[in-house]
């Protein structure tokens, strides 16, 4: 009975010896097929926490990279449609200049109109671009609303909103991918200060508002200033605050006019009685320069108040181009911080596989070796138990 026990026992130990030699041969066969060393955690506990780490780095730099992407086609196609904004900006400004010349005849302006409202339609469908993706690029985070419409009475409305759209291009690291379009097209700060001039001139007269600010931003007041000549052949003002004057006596063309918080200058000659009212606006929209450049058109060339308003349409035209000037520049801002984060990126996603490829690929040469060791151990396993499974005492009987 002993004796049974003891042969059976050396007959499965033999056999589990046959199995773990097997299983380090088709280890080693898997290892030389995908070339990887750890192929389980089972392999290399420690190793393998740090494989799976790199790989989720990697992954996430992969995420990072598609993001840099899609933001880098947003803003290249934003900054196309800002740079053909300005070239139309610089169109327009010229053919106001144009209707400016007192010796147009009555078609030449209706031509510089018909040319104005072209390059006002084309405005408009730049505004109104979309990416790739189809979403409008400028109504904020509305990207299915079309931003830009015109109203019953030909005003230009904005139905999107002022927030930026953002990508997270690093795990610190957000750019905006497109600019509301109020903000781009709608609030662009006033040439002429703080306030817009209307002007009620008299014939000849080549008046203009240079500037008029007012440090007191609560101050809402509309003004307006007067010019005059006395008995003595000087030129005086009178300043109105709401209907009321509140300053009066003789111009000094360097010094202009002041009150209080307000400060005015102007350029050009002028005439007896001529008045500029000033109503508070810190800033102008582009549409509106559009819609008074082609209504000012119809105005009699000698009206010397519709050619100030001309220069004034000018003066935003020239402002306009300049701020969206600005935001192109800031585009191209955007632009360089993608193409640095995607380079960091590029960078360390080969210092991460070159550090995978330490801990996970396989040393060829010493997997070689390894697998012939194992092969011989197998081959001397299943040698001793094709001899011990035949041994028996009736061999000796």
């Amino acid at each position: 009975m002993i004796s049974r026990i003891a042969s059976f026992h050396n007959y499965q130990s033999v056999s589990n010896d046959i199995m773990r030699q097997n299983v380090k041969v088709q280890d080693n066969q898997e290892q030389m097929a995908t070339g990887k060393r750890v192929i389980t955690s089972g392999d290399d506990p420690v190793s393998s926490i740090y494989i799976q780490n790199f790989r989720q780095q990697d992954e996430q730099i992969d995420q990072f990279i598609d993001s840099i992407t899609l933001a880098r086609n947003r803003q290249t196609r934003e900054e196309i449609a800002i740079d053909e904004s300005e070239q139309i900006m610089d169109g327009a400004k010229r053919k106001v200049m144009a209707m400016i010349n007192g010796s147009l005849s009555v078609e030449d302006r209706t031509a510089h109109r018909q040319d104005l409202q072209g390059m006002f339609d084309n405005f408009m469908d730049l505004v109104n671009t979309k990416d790739e993706s189809g979403n409008f690029l400028f109504s904020g985070t509305q990207t299915s609303t079309q931003p830009f419409y015109r109203d019953s009475q030909g005003n230009v409305r904005y139905a999107g909103d002022s927030y930026f759209r953002t990508a997270q291009v690093a795990p610190a690291v957000e750019v905006p991918t497109s600019d509301p379009g109020d903000k781009l097209f709608m609030e662009i700060d006033n040439p002429f200060g703080d306030y817009q001039p209307e002007y009620d001139l008299e014939d000849g007269s080549l008046l203009l508002m240079a500037k008029a600010e007012n440090t007191n931003d609560a101050d809402t007041s509309n003004y307006s200033v007067s010019f005059d000549v006395n008995a003595n052949g000087d030129t005086t003002y009178s300043l109105m605050q709401d209907g009321t004057e509140v300053s009066a006596g003789l111009y000094d063309p360097q010094n202009g006019v002041e009150w209080n918080t307000l400060k005015m200058t102007f350029e050009g000659e002028m005439k007896p009685g001529d008045t500029i009212n000033l109503e508070r606006q810190d800033s102008f929209n582009i549409f509106d320069s559009f819609k008074k450049g082609a209504a000012l058109s119809y105005a009699d060339i000698d009206d010397a108040s519709a050619t100030a308003e001309l220069h004034q349409v000018t003066e935003q035209f020239a402002a306009a181009f300049k701020h969206l000037n600005k935001a192109r520049s800031e585009v191209g801002t955007r632009l360089t911080t993608l193409d640095r984060q995607e380079s960091m990126h590029k960078d360390f996603k080969l210092v991460l596989n070159r550090s995978l490829g330490t801990m996970e690929d396989l040393d060829y040469t010493q997997a070689a070796i390894d697998m012939n060791e194992d092969m011989l151990a197998l081959q001397a396993s299943q040698q001793a138990f094709a001899k011990t499974k035949d041994l028996s005492l009736f061999n000796y009987i």
